[in-house]
């Protein structure tokens, strides 16, 4: 039995994933989506209670389609060995609470997905088999991209480097017999949005090269911005005996931008989220000036040192392409990331649970011509 009921935001704990936080609920706030916070509790196979945090984003399209969108949720270690009959039940437990309107709940699952090269209406008999339902839906395209790259950050660093491409290894050896010139900064540096300013004009030149959608520069600006704030109310965690307890909250995710310049000249940025134990690769951008000094190679390895330090077991790259197609456009994008050493993972994606079929019907047709 599953119930589900809302609770206010400032309750809303804080988990290692960093899309069902509330800072990232108050962040897709300010995009224009309106953010729900719910607890979810559930009876484990001891039939022990376990309750755990949802973020819900509520989502117009066109001032005619509403949906309600669950991002990396539910976990399916924290759910269920049953996974499908659960998301049904919190499915039919959610359309309770959610708006009248909404005509569709979509779910961007991390689920690891066995048959990531199937058809997609195989993928459907596969996910409905046995179900109660048989109402789960495989989207038109994945919100988030469904492969990824993980790197373990637990091993000592000269471990990681063992496990790199060697091409990769002898870039990151490249940028730092160039001398090149790596910053951090948060949400509180001086320099912050200076910084990120020159940041988004090599980021906006990169999407326009690269064919990818760019955001406006206020969308990274408020990002930071309300990070400074969430900091603020927070009080940085004291341990006795420098112990921490089982109970210790996690604490709120943190951005930071990372860059890499030479004799003053900017090369290449990267914004970085660290949430518990999780880092993630959120934004990058990357000039032509100098690239033969390999700034985005260095960048990484910065990166990856600095999330170890933070106490991050995993970095996540957030995206590359399903496979190693040589022939692909983002070929170099796949030998890029994959060449960390990091694991190949593929989730099962973005998936659709009907509230009203003939509206959804009309919002699938919609989707798949803007997609082309």
């Amino acid at each position: 039995m599953l119930t589900i009921s809302k609770v206010q935001p400032d309750f809303f704990p804080v988990t290692d994933n960093l899309f069902q936080t509330f800072l990232w609920g108050k962040f897709k706030e300010l995009s224009g989506q309106k953010a729900l916070f719910f607890r979810v509790v559930f009876k484990d196979k001891n039939n022990l209670e376990v309750a755990y945090p949802l973020l819900v984003l509520l989502r117009k399209i066109q001032d005619k389609y509403i949906y309600a969108y669950v991002q990396r949720a539910p976990n399916e270690s924290n759910i269920p060995s049953d996974k499908v009959a659960f998301l049904e039940e919190l499915s039919m437990a959610l359309k309770e609470e959610l708006p009248s309107s909404i005509i569709f709940i979509r779910y961007d699952l991390a689920w690891i997905n066995p048959e990531p090269h199937a058809r997609r209406e195989m993928l459907e008999i596969m996910m409905n088999y046995g179900s109660k339902y048989h109402n789960l839906k495989k989207a038109p395209s994945n919100h988030l991209c469904n492969s990824t790259c993980i790197l373990n950050l637990r091993p000592i660093p000269q471990q990681i480097l063992a496990r790199m491409r060697q091409q990769t290894r002898n870039s990151i050896r490249r940028a730092y017999r160039e001398n090149l010139e790596f910053s951090i900064y948060d949400a509180n540096s001086p320099e912050i949005f200076t910084e990120l300013e020159k940041t988004y004009e090599i980021y906006r030149d990169t999407a326009e090269r690269k064919g990818f959608y760019c955001e406006e520069y206020s969308y990274f600006e408020k990002l930071f911005e309300l990070n400074q704030e969430f900091l603020k109310k927070k009080e940085p965690q004291i341990f006795e005996n420098g112990l921490v307890p089982l109970d210790a909250q996690v604490p709120p995710p943190k951005f930071y931008l990372f860059t890499a310049k030479k004799e003053g000249i900017l090369l290449s940025g990267l914004i970085l989220a660290i949430c518990g134990k999780n880092a993630y690769y959120m934004y990058a951008a990357s000039s032509l000036t100098m690239r033969e000094c390999m700034p985005n190679y260095g960048l990484q390895w910065e990166v990856i040192r600095f999330a170890r330090s933070q106490g991050c077991n995993n970095y996540d790259f957030m995206g590359i392409p399903p496979s190693n197609d040589k022939a692909s456009s983002m070929a170099g994008l796949y030998i890029f990331k994959t060449g960390f050493g990091g694991n190949v993972t593929h989730y099962a994606g973005t998936w659709d649970f009907p509230l009203k079929n003939e509206e959804y019907e009309s919002f699938c047709i919609n989707e798949s011509l803007l997609m082309r």
